[in-house]
């Protein structure tokens, strides 16, 4: 058995994945910004003993890591955490072998190994996630790619207004993450906020397909879950600013891993290769 974790602002959701990858049993544990390192320390402590013997074991941490390693960097979801050997000090409490990456980056593995498992032929995808922010990652010949630093997939700061735009945490203004927040659709898309948020999107992620080309656009996280028809306005926005050949190409779906998908990629991430690719 193999333990999944998906760590957020809100909460802690462990998932127990058997050997041959298939989601057994999730739970989840309330968190909070508040939530120090050493507090989720003795929060893991918890979760080792619901999960029972496990062989290895995953975290998805939500914001920059430093995966070779095993650091936590930094986040905007949880306040003081930076650079945490993060990696080393779980093993201590789970007495197993446990790896992490950005949370983005474990729910493409779960997205990747639930289309494989059901016959889907897809080696490249970029996975956007819509939430209180927008994360991203980008699986390329079957394997994360997270570039030199391991900080490919922000998709969330690319810039879109750089000039009138709003200022965003990252300290420049106009990043989509700061156009289109999760907030703006709480009241529906029929409104100009949520309208303007789409055209933005639109814009943002075809630079994104212009660039890589990657066949498989996926959106997912708790906006598109709550909104039905935002990702079909967002597919044709992303379509109209796309390249004409790369939008007219590219598939642009709903996330189908669900709701576990960062803890279940998570456990995927326990057992994959050095480089992140998912065995077939």
């Amino acid at each position: 058995m193999i333990l999944g974790l998906d760590l957020g602002g809100t909460k802690l959701l462990a998932a127990r994945v058997d050997d041959d990858g298939a989601l057994v049993e999730t739970r989840r544990w309330p968190t909070g910004r508040a939530l120090s390192p050493a507090h989720f320390l003795e929060l893991l402590g918890e979760v080792a003993r619901w999960a029972g013997p496990v062989r290895a074991a995953g975290l998805g941490f939500p914001g920059l890591v430093d995966a070779g390693r095993g650091h936590a960097r930094s986040s905007v979801m949880l306040d003081g955490w930076r650079d945490v050997p993060i990696a080393t000090q779980a093993e201590a409490v789970l007495g197993v072998p446990i790896r992490v990456d950005n949370d983005v980056n474990a729910a493409a593995l779960a997205e990747l190994h639930v289309r494989r498992r059901a016959g889907e032929q897809v080696d490249d995808l970029v996975l956007v996630a819509l939430g209180t922010g927008i994360g991203g990652a980008v699986v390329l010949d079957g394997r994360l790619h997270r570039g030199r630093a391991g900080l490919a997939g922000e998709i969330g700061h690319v810039v879109v207004e750089a000039t009138h735009g709003p200022p965003c945490r990252c300290g420049r203004r106009g990043c989509l993450g700061a156009l289109a927040p999760g907030e703006i659709f709480l009241g529906g898309l029929e409104n100009g906020p949520a309208e303007r948020a789409v055209e933005a999107l639109g814009q943002g992620l075809a630079s994104v397909l212009n660039v890589l080309d990657p066949g498989l656009l996926v959106l997912g996280g708790g906006v598109v879950d709550r909104l039905e028809g935002l990702v079909a306005r967002v597919a044709d926005a992303t379509r109209r600013a796309a390249m004409a050949e790369i939008g007219a190409d590219v598939r642009i779906e709903r996330a189908i891993a669900g709701a576990a998908a960062g803890a279940w990629g998570a456990a995927l991430l326990a057992v994959a290769a050095p480089a992140g690719g998912l065995s077939r």
